[in-house]
């Protein structure tokens, strides 16, 4: 009987760079809403707008692109 279970947990290429993606999106949205928090926090109104404006334009580009792969 051959033990084929070190291939079945092998991760793919394609499935390394995914998560890569996935880490550095979800990770730089994280760090913007950690500021946008201190920035509303210290009542900080424009550096709170600019930051919430960028969020949404990346959750925008994000809802784009996982359209796109749909």
């Amino acid at each position: 009987m051959v033990d084929n279970s070190e291939n079945t947990n092998r991760v793919s290429s394609d499935d390394t760079n995914a998560i890569a993606h996935i880490n550095h999106v979800t990770n730089g949205l994280h760090n913007l809403t950690n500021d946008l928090y201190e920035d509303l926090m210290e009542r900080d109104h424009e550096k709170a707008k600019a930051k919430a404006t960028n969020i949404c334009k990346l959750m925008s580009e994000l809802i784009h692109s996982l359209t796109d792969e749909i």
